[in-house]
């Protein structure tokens, strides 16, 4: 009777062994997974920032313009044919005609009369205002447009503010560089936190690891199991990571409408799909280098990591 209450006890006392080993294992892995998506959240919001610091410069580039004054005797078929020239261009993104009639009357409503009456004709010339695709916006590349553009004889001048044109661009590199400072620093941040997260996750089982090594298994064959744990943590993680990132659009267009429509389905598509790699990648390259730091040590080692 007393053998029998003692197997009954062993087996009682391992099982509960068992529950708080499995809850423990479990709670690494959650605690992991979780500390692996804010990560992820964080390359997200850093993904966001540069598309709306794209979206900006180009927005920026895309308002630079050259003004186009035309002669007064130029006929109606080379205006066709200039305006066919500018449209096929691949430097122009559009163009705007303002005939002398259109710029009088624009005119005589901002003086609130009108010069023609006082000088007895018209002195304002017919412009092409063009406003130039952001790949063109360099001063070098906007200098060629403007001496391709003044060629004709029937064009007066080309009007353009280069000090702006050189300012736009100087500031838009100045930003393109703080953020890409701040991507870089945040990036090297977020690759060790998922590694040391790994880690954590590997330590408890390195006598394990060990113990595999002494009976012959090769490394390959020790790493798998790791790595294919950890892929399946990094890919849950991406998922919850790029839900949290969703909501938190959702939750910010109530406070600053418009957000949402700024990131369109293409640019979600985008950020999901790399949340999804850098997870995985992350995930896979942290469990190999982790496993390998405990394949090299002695069993010595292994006790005072």
């Amino acid at each position: 009777m007393r053998r029998i209450w003692g197997k009954f006890a062993q087996k009682k006392n391992m099982g509960k062994k068992l529950k708080r080993t499995s809850s423990r294992v479990f709670g690494s892995r959650l605690t992991a997974t979780i500390s692996i998506s804010l990560v992820l959240l964080l390359f997200a919001v850093m993904m966001t920032l540069g598309l709306f610091a794209h979206e900006i410069s180009r927005a920026a580039k895309e308002n630079i313009s050259l003004t186009v004054v035309l002669e007064d005797d130029i006929t109606a078929n080379e205006l066709k044919s200039f305006r066919s020239r500018i449209t096929n261009s691949e430097w122009a993104k559009d163009h705007t005609y303002i005939s002398k009639e259109e710029a009088l009357e624009e005119l005589s409503k901002e003086l609130g009369e009108s010069p023609e009456e006082l000088l007895g004709f018209n002195p304002l010339p017919a412009t092409i205002e063009i406003r130039i695709n952001s790949e063109y916006t360099q001063i070098e590349q906007i200098k060629k447009t403007v001496n391709t553009l003044s060629a004709p004889t029937y064009v007066q001048e080309v009007v353009y503010r280069e000090d702006l044109i050189q300012l736009v661009n100087k500031n838009i590199l100045s930003i393109g560089q703080v953020l890409l400072a701040v991507a870089a620093v945040l990036t090297l941040i977020s690759i060790f936190l998922i590694r040391n997260t790994v880690r954590l996750m590997i330590y408890a089982k390195r006598f394990l690891i060990h113990t595999m090594c002494l009976v012959g298994a090769k490394r390959s064959f020790i790493r798998r199991p790791f790595v294919l744990q950890n892929l399946r943590c990094g890919i849950i993680s991406a998922v919850l990571a790029f839900g949290l990132y969703y909501l938190s659009i959702i939750g910010l267009e109530k406070i600053f409408p418009g957000l949402q429509a700024m990131i369109n389905n293409e640019a979600l598509l985008f950020i999901g799909i790399a949340l999804l790699v850098i997870g995985m990648l992350l995930s896979v390259f942290a469990t190999i280098f982790s496993v390998n730091r405990f394949l090299n040590m002695t069993a010595d080692e292994l006790y005072y990591v």
